[in-house]
């Protein structure tokens, strides 16, 4: 069967070769890491950690990425001579773990292809202690691979969806024994367990752990940073602000409709759009514009900031001096929020959030984000592996799940006509938050006994 999976994937390449050309001739983020991809990793990002006791970390994108982060930390804490080997598939998730992993993090790499001849020449070279995924990668060759290795493969802050649970069932002859060579999975919930079990893993290596994402470390804005990127975009105190968080393609044409709506009625309502890939940026600004909208782009802000930081740095000055170059643009109805690693800072400053990916069938991303902050979070149905999240979001009374346009109106503007309304959701919203810390170190004690044998 193994054989039957590998040569499915050599003759997907070849079928799929001629777009993903096309891709990488006009979009800079598919060239990234292509040698990578295939198992050629270069030997400055390896020579470091041979002869050492390295754990390979995995996330797949950017919330799996920062979801990570907190065990790293405390993991370098506990074992200071240890090496850290972190992989990911997509660019955005590669330039977040740069961001912010790079003091825990000894070698940068995109996860290879689940080719065969790649993943054993692959871990064969890094030859890890212990493999962990973060959430729901699972690859079958790479997962044999280390089984035959006898490398503990540990799922952390495993998750199973419906949809994908399905699946497994529709070929279980074959994943039973995928899931078989999984070491330990570290679940999010009892559920996840259970469809855990009932795929192959034995129900001794399952242990429900909680959600590592309730662990993040919310960014926090210094006073000075704060006040330079709110000068900088006109933002005052009497605004309010609708943040649209990791939107995708028919998401931002709803919010846009809704803000429209809403101006009616909150003359100083703004909003901020943050497109979930990078490479949509100037699409999304072009709908912005074609409906009528006023727009400022946050990259325009920060390269001004770090124009002025360099001024100051050859100049010496003082920060007051620093922080008069920085120009206020004219105050436009939209910001679009064109920058990687900043959504989180922004959510702090946000009277409502909406997360994205959850209006269109694409499957959500961390509903968390907003609640750290104290703010009521908005989200559509199309929540896949955040059905969890949202259930305990809306039994606090933190939560609020919209169907459409029409509802996510009328759903924000009770928020921003009513202040003890949308306060008191907030509050609930971060209360979900404080009552379930603690994953992160249930995850890092089992780590220790794998890392330990």
């Amino acid at each position: 069967m193994y054989l039957f999976y590998d040569i499915l994937l050599h003759i997907s390449l070849l079928m799929l070769a001629p777009y993903f050309l096309f891709k990488m001739a006009f979009a800079g983020k598919y060239r990234k890491g292509v040698l990578e991809r295939f198992g050629f990793i270069g030997e400055e990002k390896l020579k470091n950690l041979y002869d050492k006791k390295v754990v390979w970390f995995h996330a797949v994108s950017v919330g799996e990425t920062k979801a990570s982060m907190l065990l790293l930390k405390h993991f370098k804490e506990k074992y200071p001579d240890a090496k850290i080997i972190f992989s990911t598939v997509t660019a955005t998730g590669n330039a977040i773990a740069m961001k912010q992993g790079a003091q825990w993090i000894d070698s940068l790499i995109y996860f290879p292809f689940d080719f065969h001849w790649v993943v054993n020449s692959v871990v064969k070279r890094i030859k890890p202690k212990v493999f962990i995924v973060v959430e729901k990668e699972i690859w079958p060759n790479i997962l044999k691979v280390l089984k035959k290795s006898n490398i503990p493969a540990l799922v952390i802050n495993g998750t199973i969806s419906d949809r994908s649970f399905k699946r497994y069932k529709m070929f279980g002859f074959f994943f039973k024994r995928i899931f078989g060579n999984i070491s330990c999975f570290l679940c999010q919930t009892k559920m996840d367990g259970d469809k855990a079990i009932a795929l192959g893993i034995e129900p001794s290596r399952v242990i429900a752990t909680g959600n590592i994402k309730f662990d993040i470390e919310s960014a926090q804005w210094s006073p000075s940073e704060r006040d330079v990127v709110m000068r900088g975009l006109n933002i005052t105190g009497y605004d309010d602000i609708i943040i649209a968080g990791s939107t995708h393609a028919g998401e931002e044409e709803i919010v846009l409709d809704v803000f429209k709506r809403l101006k009616q009625e909150v003359s100083n309502l703004r909003v901020i759009i943050a497109p979930r890939h990078p490479e949509r940026f100037n699409e999304v600004e072009r709908l912005i514009k074609g409906m009528g909208f006023s727009i400022t782009r946050r990259s325009v802000i920060r390269s001004q900031k770090q124009e002025a930081r360099s001024k100051k740095q050859e100049a010496q000055k003082s920060l007051a001096s620093y922080l008069l170059p920085i120009v206020s643009h004219p105050k436009s109805e939209v910001i679009l929020l064109d920058t990687i690693g900043e959504l989180c800072n922004f959510y702090s400053i946000a009277t409502i959030a909406f997360v994205g990916g959850t209006l269109v069938d694409i499957g959500g991303h961390n509903l968390l984000e907003p609640a750290f902050y104290k703010k009521p979070v908005i989200y559509g149905n199309y929540l896949k592996g955040y059905t969890g999240m949202a259930n305990m979001l809306e039994t606090a009374g933190g939560g609020i799940r919209i169907k459409n346009g029409e509802e996510f109106f009328e759903k924000a503007k009770q928020l921003l006509m009513d202040d003890v309304y949308s306060q008191k959701v907030g509050s609930a919203a971060y209360s979900v938050v404080l009552a379930n810390k603690g994953a992160t170190d249930k995850c890092l004690k089992i780590l220790e006994g794998l890392f330990g044998e």
